[in-house]
C-alpha cells in the first residue's frame, strides 16, 4: 500500500509557524502613511483656495449677466454721477443693478438674456451681500462699521483722473459702443480690490492714504504726510473711489493707492489675495485672471473705451469765510 504524499499539506511540525512583520515592513508602512497624510495636508489649503478663487470668479459673472440684462433693458450701461455728488448717494454700479432689476442679490440670475421677474422697485438697502464678496479675502464679511462690503469695483479708465473708462464718473456708455471700439472681450468691467483693515493704519495693499492736493500721472505722492484710511470698500452702494470704483492707473497688486482730498482723482488699484494674480471681468461676460507681472501697457489699454470722455468734475463751490 502507498501513501501519497502532497507536497503543498504543511507537515505537523511546521503548524503554527508562521513568518511575523519584519520591523523594516513596519517602516516602509509608516513612511508611505506619513506620505500620503502630507499630500493630503498640504493639498488642503490649495484646495480651499481654489474652492474661494471659483466663488470669487463666479460672483464676477453674475456682475457680468447683470450688466448684459441693464443694457439690453435701458439701452446703456448704469452711469456713474460725478464725484462731487454725496458720497452716501445710492450712485454705485452694483446699487443701481440691484434697483433696476429690483433683486436683492446677483446671484439668482441665470441667463444673459432673460430678466428676473419684475417685482415692486425699492432702493437697496445697506447691508452684507454674499454676492459681493470674494471667499478669499480673509476681512469679507468681517469688519465692524462697514455697512455694505463690497470686494468687485468698476472700472473707471487708466489714469487718475478716471475718466476715459466705460463707468467714468459722469458717463454714458453702451455695450454695442464698447464692442465697435476695442471688443467686448478685451474690455474690463469689474475687477477685484482687497477690502480695508478697518482701522486708519498703514497697509500697503488694503489700505489708501488721502492727499492734500490733486494726483497727477506720477502717482501718489510721497513729499506730503499721508493720512491712511482702513475705509476702503465699505459701501457697494457708494460712488466714490473708496468704495465702487478702480482705475488701471498701476499694475494689479502694485501699491500703495491712494485719494485726493477732494475725491476727484486717485491712484486705487486692483489687488486680491490669489497668488495668481486678480480676477478680471470683461463686458462680454468672461472672467480671467490677470497676473500681477502683466505689462502695464497691456493693462491699461484694458480699462480705455473710445468715445469722448465726460468733462472733468466741477469742485463744490468753498463755504463763505465770512462771519455770520
Amino acid at each position: 500500500m502507498f501513501v501519497r504524499i502532497d507536497p503543498t499539506n504543511t507537515f505537523p511540525h511546521e503548524i503554527g509557524r508562521r513568518r511575523g512583520i519584519t520591523p523594516v515592513e513596519v517602516l516602509v508602512v509608516l513612511f508611505v502613511v506619513f506620505v500620503l497624510l502630507m499630500i493630503v495636508l498640504f493639498s488642503l489649503p490649495r484646495m480651499r483656495e481654489r474652492a474661494r478663487m471659483t466663488g470669487c470668479q463666479r460672483n464676477l459673472g453674475q456682475i457680468g449677466l447683470a450688466l448684459a440684462l441693464y443694457d439690453g433693458a435701458e439701452g446703456t450701461l448704469p452711469s456713474v454721477p460725478t464725484l462731487n455728488s454725496p458720497p452716501h448717494s445710492l450712485g454705485g454700479p452694483l446699487g443701481t443693478l440691484l434697483r433696476a432689476l429690483a433683486i436683492p442679490d446677483l446671484t439668482e440670475l441665470v441667463d444673459a438674456t432673460k430678466p428676473p421677474d419684475r417685482r415692486q422697485a425699492s432702493n437697496p438697502v445697506e447691508r452684507t451681500i454674499p454676492g459681493f464678496l470674494c471667499p478669499s479675502d480673509i476681512n469679507a464679511a468681517s469688519i465692524s462699521g462697514f455697512p455694505a462690503q463690497v470686494s468687485f469695483r468698476a472700472v473707471a479708465g487708466d489714469a487718475v483722473d478716471g475718466l476715459n473708462g466705460a463707468f467714468a464718473p459722469g458717463r454714458s456708455v453702451k455695450l454695442s459702443e464698447i464692442e465697435e471700439s476695442d471688443g467686448q472681450a478685451f474690455t474690463a468691467a469689474f475687477s477685484e480690490r482687497l477690502l480695508g483693515t478697518g482701522k486708519d493704519v498703514p497697509s500697503i495693499l488694503r489700505n489708501y492714504h488721502v492727499c492734500k492736493r490733486s494726483i497727477t500721472g506720477k502717482g501718489c505722492p510721497s513729499d506730503e504726510s499721508e493720512t491712511w484710511k482702513g475705509d476702503a470698500g465699505r459701501s457697494w452702494a457708494e460712488a466714490s473711489w473708496r468704495s465702487s470704483l478702480y482705475n488701471h492707473a498701476h499694475s494689479p497688486n502694485a501699491a500703495p493707492s491712494c485719494v485726493s482730498s477732494d475725491g476727484a482723482t486717485a491712484v486705487m488699484g486692483a489687488s486680491s489675495s490669489h497668488l495668481a494674480g486678480v480676477n478680471l471681468l470683461y463686458f462680454d461676460g468672461s472672467v480671467r485672471t490677470v497676473s500681477a507681472t502683466v505689462s502695464l501697457v497691456i493693462w491699461q489699454g484694458m480699462a480705455t473705451t473710445h468715445g469722448t470722455p465726460p468733462a472733468p468734475p466741477v469742485p463744490p463751490p468753498e463755504a463763505s469765510k465770512e462771519p455770520r
